[in-house]
């Protein structure tokens, strides 16, 4: 028999208690009273932990516009899980205190272990609840999403044809302004040829002018040295002038003066 750990006042009860071997007959006799009174009241007992466990597993939450809260549903059944396990720790430690302190236990942890079998069992019905509820609500979405297609496929057609035909529209003008283009590539090359053309004469007479400028710039200068050397020739023979005229006039003043001999 396995005996788990107790504390110190349990200890010294079951040090105390006696054994078969110095009990009295009478004793004995007593004490198989009590055994088959533990096991009756075990036996009327089982069938209220079985109602207990079953009330401990938490209801369905009621439904907020049509939908389960699986999640306050989980909270419950976590709430409840902790629940029984308090319980059993609370019962464990009574059943130190008590004569068969084994079968109390056992008997406690029999009672976990059917409430935490019925909120199992409660766990996994709302996990499928929630799974068949989110694959549902996954083929309502596909369901809408394909009815919504449906739906537009003539709008969406008619959107095709548009495009289709404003294509082949913009291709054909596309044809038409490059069949136009290559009708009037003749026209083009004449104009630009007379435009060459154009160009080059005026080349020609931008450089003949070009030349014109240069020579008569050329003739300004010639023009200008001949006047500065007509000035200088002018100046000269200005000079030469007077010069002429200044003896002159001395050699006349010379001839009017009286002279001292008569001759």
């Amino acid at each position: 028999m396995t005996v788990k750990s107790r504390p110190a006042a349990a200890k010294a009860t079951i040090l105390a208690m006696p054994t078969f071997a110095n009990v009295p007959e009478t004793s004995l006799f007593r004490f198989g009273r009590l055994a088959a009174l533990a096991v009756a009241a075990c036996a009327v007992l089982m069938p209220l932990r079985e109602a207990r466990a079953q009330t401990s597993a938490p209801a369905a939450p009621p439904a907020a516009n049509g939908q389960r809260d699986f999640a306050a549903e989980r909270k419950a059944v976590e709430d409840s899980r902790a629940w029984t396990n308090y319980r059993f720790a609370a019962a464990e430690r009574e059943c130190y205190g008590k004569f068969f302190v084994n079968h109390c236990i056992n008997s406690a942890k029999e009672v976990q272990r059917e409430e935490l079998q019925v909120l199992r069992k409660r766990e996994l019905e709302v996990g499928e609840a929630e799974r068949a509820y989110r694959a549902a609500e996954r083929d309502r979405e596909q369901a809408l999403r394909r009815a919504e297609f449906e739906a537009s496929q003539p709008k969406r057609s008619a959107s095709e044809q548009s495009s289709r035909e404003a294509f082949q529209k913009k291709q054909q003008e596309q044809q038409l302004r490059e069949a136009q283009r290559q009708g009037e590539a003749p026209q083009r090359a004449a104009n630009a040829q007379a435009y060459e053309k154009k160009q080059s004469d005026f080349d020609a007479r931008m450089q003949e002018a070009q030349q014109k400028g240069a020579e008569q710039a050329r003739q300004r200068q010639e023009n200008v040295k001949a006047y500065e050397a007509k000035q200088r020739d002018l100046e000269r023979r200005q000079k030469e002038l007077e010069e002429r005229r200044a003896k002159a006039k001395e050699q006349q003043g010379q001839a009017s003066a009286p002279r001292p001999f008569g001759f």
